[in-house]
């Protein structure tokens, strides 16, 4: 998730000092021509692609675009009226075009259909989220971000029933800590009283906030009347939390580094955290991502602020810093995220985590081999000879995009099979090059000065260290990478670049004393000056082979209006239709639409997008698209209620059926409205308990055909 308009954070800036080529320099040595050329000529070197991965494309000559796949698409898949209000913002609403209908499938609170139980959400007027943590870990979580939707039975294409699996990225803790005070801060501790007398901090409030987080696994099912439910006492239904115990598998197992007291042998994590997006692997399981665990949840405040760690790279690459404790502070009652008690608890967080839907006894798996870093979500591509490609992003200014293929071949007769795939095989960092080819670069243990003498003795430490390893390999920086999706008519991953408000600041934070960070200015061929709006991009491996260490890449769209009202020409947009910021989610269909889920408004204030000679003129709140990838266009589908942040949207095979999930509607509010004032989805008046959820959203056409067709 992007938060860009309050004060900078480390992720804004990045921990990044390698000096590595940064990508807007190389976006403006690419695409000079096409910048100063206006739209249409966007429209044409973009759209009508050139390169067929074989070779650098040219940069601006029209090229047919590759067919899509078999049957032939409509000519228009974006057939719905444009969401429109003035100002883009929707308040308490969520608005998506006429002739559609949305309902809340799952809320905060509700429960899961677990066959332990379903404990109804309560919140009164005087105690929110009025629930027991042994109710909460058989509730649906905060936050829901990625998502992914498993038809059943496994192997069909049913658009009737399946598992939902959703991420609960965090758990605002003044929204669930069942008080009526506003804000666990870091200065809040188990001495603090709320109005009621009770302790802010206790063993319960913890346990509650930590079943708030990880993944929710629950049956949803089309009833006869079309509308969509949660299956009660399903079989599949479970909730994976910050204390679920999680395998550790791949190189890292047993590591040194990933030892603890609790777990001597590091084998066996406890929980997962900063759930962000997602991905699914083509033998049916859920990869869910850990973003920012690494620096939301463990606290230095009790440690010496000269400690020779906080010097130390491995610490600092990580945003791990003195004094810190930024949203949550479990470690005054569980050891485990004090640095001071626990200093590895850190490394069993950052990576990817498989989940077996299908399989609720089975124990999920923490896949090392991928990589530590802030993933945000993952996106496969399987080749030719059955290997599979996973491409993922480092959610963080000035950080990289990586690629994973496995050793071996997907096994598609046996799904179980498969569920040690992830465990071996070859992480990848991209370099991008001004021409529009691409080399990935393995970050394997012995090669390229990733050695011992260079801080990396095994295979383990390079997966561990992820982004010093790929500093060393000279990777490419990127403006904060979020989501990836292919397409899987014409082999092209896509990627958002969300924002970079970091560039342009003379220092950032991150580096150390000893080496302190250098921020990116802007530079002669970089193309946009702090990058406030973000862009996307795509690429394709050469030959269609996704186990090669080449690619071509293209630029998609700089995001932001293309008017003359932005007073900064460096945040006008390239987008053919409808104007957003900071893309993030997005999601392919059997169409070949692109669905972008934007989150750039959780903290503007009314004047940013209201009227116009802003940067923000004509933007508005946050908001779901639709890109017909074959010409460009963009039509907005959704808008969301203030605050909110939209994810993960996910389309059954019949392409009936549109799952979106509502993030922290009513977080740090524009136009002065209080997150106490906030009820959507419910529309229940505050003094009647009413609180603001996130949720899942369910979106049909009121005639029941297929959308946007």
């Amino acid at each position: 998730m992007s938060k860009i308009s309050r004060p900078l954070e480390p992720e804004d800036f990045g921990t990044n000092r390698s000096g590595n080529p940064y990508f807007g320099d190389i976006v403006q040595a690419k695409r000079r021509a096409i910048l100063t050329g206006g739209l249409a000529t966007v429209a044409l070197s973009l759209f009508g692609c050139g390169g067929d991965g074989d070779s650098a494309p040219a940069t601006t000559a029209p090229v047919t675009p590759t067919p899509p796949a078999e049957p032939t698409l409509p000519a228009n898949t974006l057939n719905f009226a444009s969401v429109q209000r003035s100002p883009m913002i929707a308040g308490n609403e969520l608005v998506v075009p006429p002739g559609y209908r949305w309902s809340a499938l799952t809320k905060q609170g509700d429960p899961i259909g677990s066959k332990l139980g379903a404990p109804a959400f309560r919140s009164t007027a005087a105690r929110r989220f009025d629930t027991t943590a042994a109710e909460a870990e058989l509730q649906f979580g905060d936050n829901h971000d990625g998502m992914a939707f498993f038809p059943l039975p496994f192997g069909s294409k049913s658009s009737e029933r399946g598992l939902l699996a959703i991420n609960h990225e965090a758990a605002r803790a003044n929204v669930i800590s069942g008080f009526r005070f506003s804000g666990v801060t870091a200065s809040t501790d188990p001495a603090k009283l709320d109005p009621a007398g009770e302790t802010a901090m206790n063993p319960e409030v913890v346990r509650k906030q930590k079943a708030y987080h990880g993944v929710s696994v629950a049956e949803v099912y089309r009833d006869a009347s079309g509308q969509w439910q949660v299956q009660r006492d399903s079989a599949y239904a479970r909730k994976v939390h910050a204390d679920t115990p999680i395998a550790i598998g791949g190189p890292a197992r047993g590591h040194a580094a990933m030892k603890t007291s609790a777990d001597p042998t590091g084998v066996l994590a406890r929980g997962t955290l900063g759930n962000c997006g997602s991905g699914a692997t083509p033998w049916g399981t859920y990869l869910t991502c850990e973003e920012d665990s690494h620096k939301n949840y463990f606290a230095t405040r009790e440690m010496d602020p000269k400690d020779p760690r906080f010097e130390d790279p491995r610490w600092a690459r990580y945003n791990i810093v003195a004094g810190y404790t930024r949203d949550y502070t479990w470690h005054f009652l569980d050891k485990r995220f004090d640095l001071a008690v626990e200093p590895n608890e850190t490394n069993r967080f950052g990576w990817v985590v498989e989940i077996d839907p299908y399989d609720p006894d089975w124990q999920p798996v923490k896949r090392t081999a991928l990589g530590r870093f802030a993933h945000e979500n993952v996106a496969h591509v399987v080749g030719a000879d059955r290997r599979v490609a996973f491409y993922m992003g480092d959610d963080q200014g000035f950080d990289y995009i990586y690629k994973f293929v496995t050793a071996k071949a997907m096994n598609p007769d046996d799904r179980k099979a498969n569920r040690g795939l992830l465990d071996e095989g070859t992480l990848y960092v991209a370099k991008y090059n001004a021409d529009g080819s691409g080399e990935w670069l393995p970050l394997v243990h012995g090669q390229n000065g990733l050695t011992a003498a260079n801080g990396f003795p095994d295979q383990a430490s390079v997966l561990i260290w992820a982004r010093l390893a790929a500093d060393k390999l000279g990777a490419t920086q990127m403006d904060r990478p979020e989501w990836l999706a292919s397409d899987p008519a014409t082999g092209w991953v896509y990627a958002t670049l969300s924002n970079n408000t970091g560039r342009g600041s003379a220092t950032a934070p991150g580096g150390t004393t000893a080496a302190p960070r250098a921020a990116q200015p802007k530079g002669p061929t970089n193309p946009r000056d702090k990058n406030l709006h973000g862009h996307i991009i795509r690429m394709r491996d050469t030959g269609g082979d996704v186990t090669g260490t080449r690619f071509a890449w293209e630029m998609v769209v700089l995001a932001g209006t293309g008017t003359a009202d932005t007073p900064n020409p460096d945040n006008r947009g390239t987008i053919n239709g409808d104007a957003f910021s900071s893309p993030d989610s997005v999601m392919f269909d059997g169409w070949q639409r692109l669905w972008i889920g934007t989150d750039a408004a959780d903290a503007l204030k009314a004047s940013d997008w209201s009227g116009k000679g802003t940067d923000w003129s004509g933007l508005g709140g946050d908001m779901l698209l639709a890109m017909d990838t074959r010409t460009g266009q963009v039509k907005r589908f959704l808008l969301a209620p203030d605050g909110a942040e939209v994810c993960g949207a996910q389309l059954t095979a019949d392409g009936r059926a549109l799952f979106v999930n509502i993030q922290h509607p009513g977080t740090e509010q524009p136009r002065d409205l209080a997150i106490e004032a906030m009820t959507w989805p419910d529309k229940i008046a505050v003094a009647d308990g009413g609180i603001v959820r996130s949720a899942t959203v369910v979106i049909t056409r009121e005639d029941g055909g297929v959308i946007g067709i």
